[in-house]
């Protein structure tokens, strides 16, 4: 749980930095054109990370679970 959040919101932050980087650039999905930075990887990383963070419960159930179960904290 622990893994599967830090590394889910760890690539979504990453992949929205650099498109803020690139600024509308980022945008363009045609990776033949000539305005589209790293071939758009950046955009396409942000769409599937923020999927990837609610495949496998969502980021405060994941906390939820590393709360009760890791930590030993009373639910409430």
């Amino acid at each position: 749980s622990t893994s599967k959040l830090y590394n889910s919101e760890l690539v979504q932050r990453l992949s929205n930095t650099g498109m803020k980087v690139f600024g509308l650039y980022s945008n363009v999905w045609d990776k033949k054109s000539g305005y589209s930075p790293v071939k758009s990887k950046f955009t396409q990383r942000y769409v599937s990370s923020v999927s990837a963070t609610i495949a496998a419960g969502s980021s405060e159930i994941q906390r939820n679970i590393i709360a009760t179960r890791g930590l030993g904290l009373p639910r409430g």
